[in-house]
């Protein structure tokens, strides 16, 4: 089965390779807007599902084996509100000032969309709480000054230097990067997906 990351996220990628190197990234191009009245976990499965529809292959009948496209969306929240990318680094600094001392949510939203006989899509998400150090404004402003934080959601990355800010995390690591590996492979689970398939 020919597999598709609808994703233009270096971090998806190395996470999605650790399990195999065969397949094809295509970014996928939607409106994230959130003006929707939905819950954060409905907004990031929204978010992944139409990543996931917006990628555009072939018919089976033209192609020479099945597909299978995969996106995410991931989604930081606290309070019931979403905190997405920063604009620059005084929203990053409010963000990170905002998050200090307290724990969030990670939520990352999965979707398969299976392009075979009997074409189907699945979505699912993984959540994480993720507790932050006291941090002080010289701490916040070192951190940023470290890390390309415009294109993360929370204004910071668990993986680059997340020591410095983060106290504990409370479920999948891999999630909180923005790819969550165990939910992936449940979901794909009797499925025959990754079947000779290797890293």
């Amino acid at each position: 089965m020919k597999l598709i990351l609808a994703s233009s996220s270096p971090r998806r990628r190395e996470l999605l390779g650790l399990i195999t190197s065969s397949f094809e990234i295509i970014a996928p191009d939607i409106d994230e807007d959130t003006d929707h009245v939905e819950t954060p976990r409905q907004y990031a499965e929204r978010m992944a599902y139409l990543k996931a529809s917006a990628v555009h292959i072939e018919p089976l009948s033209a192609r020479r084996e099945p597909c299978l496209i995969i996106s995410c969306d991931t989604i930081v929240t606290i309070d019931g509100r979403i905190i997405g990318k920063p604009l620059d680094f005084n929203d990053a600094f409010r963000t990170l000032r905002s998050l200090s001392g307290r724990t969030h949510r990670v939520i990352t939203s999965l979707t398969l969309r299976i392009e075979d006989s009997s074409p189907e899509i699945l979505t699912a998400s993984e959540t994480t709480g993720v507790t932050m150090k006291d941090l002080s404004d010289e701490t916040i402003t070192e951190y940023l000054s470290m890390i390309e934080y415009r294109d993360k959601a929370g204004s910071y990355a668990l993986q680059e230097h997340g020591d410095m800010i983060i106290d504990s995390v409370r479920g999948s690591v891999s999630n909180v990067i923005g790819f969550p590996l165990r939910l992936f492979l449940q979901m794909t689970q009797g499925k025959k997906i990754l079947d000779g398939i290797g890293p």
